[in-house]
């Protein structure tokens, strides 16, 4: 009761009646003035792309998965559920009372993944082939990050970033914007130097490293955040990494551990 008071106190009747007082709503509003300091991320974050990347993943994993995983040899395990109806088996809904288990897939750079995981779960299905589904997950998953390890993303994008890189001019004016406001911002990618570079210096122009007071590559996130075992080393221009000793991230230097 106090809490139907409540929301009848705050909202017009009107709105009262479009909403459940026992549910619970978020409150996301937050003003960025208060926010002093900035953290991003390079891909899919500063350096949006263009869905014609999509199919190109697609199809080196479909390549790579049928040349090298032919055997199943790994178990996986830790699966996130998620909610009911929204589970596919192949090309195929899954009803709900089967209650699935499945992995829950949470960026842009998994719709490839999911696309890939489906065809080969419906090819499976359509020709009564027996799988184990947490092989064939083991399998598209290292397929997929054979694309990223091996480097061919970043070659597609960097042969032709009229193509596959959108916005650019966006970026700039976001990050220029939030310099000229006093704040500072920090750049966090598990990506190379040698591919954030090419992209910043195509949106945002060669002195983009000025406008973060730190940028570190090849974090390998999510254990970036966790694992403190691992020192702080300096890159040079080209790249390459050096041999001081780190006391403190500077302004303008590349770090990566």
């Amino acid at each position: 009761q106090d809490m139907r008071r409540l929301v009848h106190d705050l909202l017009p009747p009107e709105v009262c009646s479009l909403l459940n007082p026992a549910a619970i709503y978020a409150n996301n509003e937050i003003s960025l003035r208060d926010v002093e300091v900035y953290g991003f991320d390079y891909d899919y974050t500063l350096a949006q792309y263009a869905d014609a990347l999509h199919p190109e993943i697609f199809s080196a994993a479909r390549d790579i998965l049928i040349e090298h995983y032919k055997s199943l040899l790994m178990k996986i395990d830790a699966f996130h559920y998620v909610q009911l109806g929204t589970a596919y088996r192949g090309l195929q809904p899954v009803p709900d009372e089967e209650g699935p288990s499945i992995k829950q897939f949470m960026d842009i750079f998994s719709l490839p993944e999911m696309a890939l995981l489906s065809c080969v779960v419906d090819y499976f299905l359509g020709h009564s082939l027996e799988f184990d589904q947490a092989h064939l997950y083991k399998d598209v998953t290292d397929a997929i990050r054979d694309v990223h390890v091996k480097g061919l993303m970043y070659q597609w994008i960097e042969q032709d970033m009229e193509k596959y890189i959108l916005r650019g001019d966006e970026t700039f004016a976001v990050l220029n914007r939030l310099v000229a406001h006093g704040k500072q911002l920090f750049l966090i990618t598990n990506s190379p130097f040698s591919f954030v570079d090419k992209g910043m210096r195509h949106m945002v122009g060669p002195d983009w490293r000025q406008l973060f007071d730190v940028v570190i590559v090849q974090a390998d996130k999510p254990s970036f955040f966790t694992d403190r075992r691992k020192p702080f080393r300096k890159l040079d221009e080209k790249g390459s990494l050096q041999w001081d000793r780190i006391t403190r991230l500077e302004k303008g230097k590349i770090y990566r551990q």
